[in-house]
């Protein structure tokens, strides 16, 4: 009985107390004002908060009656007991709608420059405010306001010197400012700092709060030159709080736990680019098509959604959330456990390098020797544990079908469960951002940058058995009803583009002036809007593009492999020169191949 006494007075004297409520929960309001009361758990207990993000302390401001907010604002409070010990932290994000159109370039406490710049001289300015131009036209601005009840909302809180810091220290500098890029001065990889995220609202109605740890996330979208609105990573580990997301972000039939989330800014083609071509082209729906493209040819693919990015409270743009390639992803879609999941990818720090980003390469350098014999069919026979052949073709084809130019030298990954009945390495599209630029762009024999798909891809269409399975799936995928083909293709475009077209009024307040208005580095920029140059470019892609590319590849591909095109039934009646050359809009004596199909047979012009 004394011990069970001792015990309980241990308890009562160490035990940290609950934490406090908030009257209200965290979301999106409308309201002009909001009233939120704070109530200790304890009856009596004392209540500290803060409204910048900061972690509140015993010496934060007392909590003494319901607070007002006439603007979006950041809650995080504690309770303090007798004892003086503190609950852990609690947060709520309140996003009012009305003041969006208030948020300006000059946060208190937050600076005037961001990080220097690497590749050129200077310093970046910092940008913080959404665009007078356009939240003060009334018809814009009621887009904008309800472009935020299109999405969910993911707030990211944390002290404003984790993220803006100017002190040089890989403990307290700000991972805004030092942004560790792949060239230059790296100063700043790997910084990981504490924050709170929270998830909530959007038509599924997301609702969680979790505290974990962030970092920057990406390769040479952290440059501050090239790239003003970085990517970030999430990282749940018991460092920073729980060890895991435990939450079903993509669905009930989805993977629901998580080492890791990354939080993708859309770089390539976007409003922000360092390049006009790029600006001129952003649509925001490029890198999450090739995903969904993959799954719909029911292949693994990596889950990601649309979400509406707060930092402290203020806007930061159009992100996708999605799965980070980890040995946990490989467990949950390839079964097995952590352990036997090999990762392999394109490592840009430090210059491109091949490495094992979980496991080893020792399957990833087997298979590579066998590849480099697949015209022995006995070689070619032991790729069964090795590589997803099947998987590997339409990965190949996506790739083709979609110009990806910004591959295959680095942004892929190859996923393998070890084990005798593994079913080999499987590549998922990751970072495809420069797609569908031009429309008679000829990738048949892979990329430019030789990187290692395409080596794999020349080396394997040696083997007979495997050129025939691709030129023949080639066909299935690109005809007009194929899961390639224009309908197909455009279903799931429009899918995208009917989810974020409201919210894009947001990411163009936010971004669309940054490279006339704060910093034009290469080029001077163009307010850029939806209505103007991102309807434009739909337009092009709707019209000129997905009408004619399926049918371009198509025939690129049989003039690649004339005789493997030639030797599977039905391809000859479908591919005759008048039609290949009428596609590529060129005269037939003068076309842009030495060879090319006429009749089913290989015609070679001199």
């Amino acid at each position: 009985m004394r011990v069970a006494l001792n015990i309980l007075a241990w308890w009562m004297a160490t035990a940290v107390p609950a934490q406090p409520r908030f009257s209200l929960p965290h979301g999106l309001y409308d309201d002009k004002e909001l009233t939120v009361a704070i109530e200790p758990t304890e009856k009596g207990a004392e209540v500290r908060y803060t409204t910048d993000g900061s972690k509140p302390m015993a010496r934060s401001k007392l909590y003494t009656k319901p607070l007002t907010l006439t603007a979006s604002t950041i809650l995080r409070a504690i309770e303090l007991g007798d004892s003086g010990k503190r609950s852990a932290p609690v947060t709520a994000t309140y996003i009012l709608t009305n003041s969006i159109a208030r948020q300006g370039n000059n946060p208190e406490g937050y600076p005037e420059l961001w990080g220097k710049y690497t590749t050129i001289s200077g310093q970046a300015k910092a940008d913080y405010e959404m665009d007078p131009e356009m939240t003060g036209d009334k018809e814009l601005l009621k887009k904008i306001e309800k472009g935020l009840h299109e999405l969910p909302i993911l707030s990211i809180v944390s002290d404003k010197d984790n993220f803006f810091s100017h002190t040089n220290d890989p403990e307290k500098g700000g991972i805004y400012i030092f942004t560790g890029p792949p060239v230059g001065d790296t100063t700043g990889h790997g910084w990981t700092r504490p924050c709170c995220v929270e998830l909530f609202g959007g038509p599924q109605q997301h609702d969680f709060t979790i505290d974990c740890g962030v970092r920057l996330h990406g390769g040479h979208g952290r440059l501050a030159e090239k790239n003003p609105k970085h990517s970030f990573r999430l990282v749940f580990k018991k460092d920073y709080g729980p060890g895991k997301l435990e939450y079903p972000l993509f669905g009930e039939d989805e993977p629901a736990e998580f080492d890791q989330l990354v939080l993708r800014c859309h770089f390539g083609n976007s409003w922000q680019h360092w390049m006009e071509a790029n600006r001129q082209e952003a649509q925001y729906t490029r890198d999450l098509w090739m995903r969904r493209m993959q799954r719909k040819m029911g292949r693994t693919s990596v889950n990601a959604i649309y979400v509406h990015l707060f930092l402290n409270g203020m806007y930061w743009g159009l992100y996708n959330l999605g799965e980070r390639v980890d040995d946990l992803f490989g467990k949950q879609h390839l079964g097995g456990k952590k352990s036997d999941i090999d990762v392999v990818k394109i490592e840009e720090d430090g210059g491109y390098h091949l490495e094992a980003s979980e496991g080893t390469l020792d399957a990833w350098d087997e298979m590579l020797a066998v590849v480099e014999q697949a015209e022995n069919e006995e070689r070619y026979q032991q790729l069964d544990t090795l590589l997803d052949i099947d998987h590997f073709i339409d990965y190949m084809l996506i790739n083709q079908y979609a110009g990806n130019t910004d591959w295959d030298k680095h942004n892929w990954y190859a996923i393998r469960r070890r084990g005798s009945d593994s079913e080999g390495f499987r590549f998922l599209c990751w970072d495809s951002e420069v797609i569908f630029e031009r429309v008679n762009l000829n990738l048949a024999a892979g990329s430019d940058d030789r990187g290692h798909p395409t080596t794999i891809f020349l080396r394997l269409l040696k083997n007979d058995d495997f050129a025939r399975r691709y030129v023949a799936r080639a066909k299935q995928l690109l005809a007009d009803d194929g899961l390639l083909g224009e309908t197909s293709v455009v279903e799931v475009w429009d899918s995208l583009y009917h989810t974020i077209s409201i919210a894009l009024y947001d990411e163009a307040a936010r971004w669309g002036d940054y490279r006339r208005d704060v910093h034009r580095y290469t080029s001077k920029g163009e307010l850029y809007t939806v209505d103007d140059q991102y309807m434009k470019e739909r337009k092009r892609l709707l019209t000129s593009y997905f009408p004619q590319r399926s049918q371009n590849v198509l025939q690129h591909i049989f003039a690649f492999l004339p005789e493997v095109a030639a030797s599977i039934d039905g391809i000859a009646a479908a591919t005759t020169d008048e039609r290949y050359y009428n596609l590529q809009g060129l005269p037939v004596e003068h076309p842009t191949r030495g060879i090319y199909i006429k009749n089913g047979k290989k015609v070679v012009l001199h």
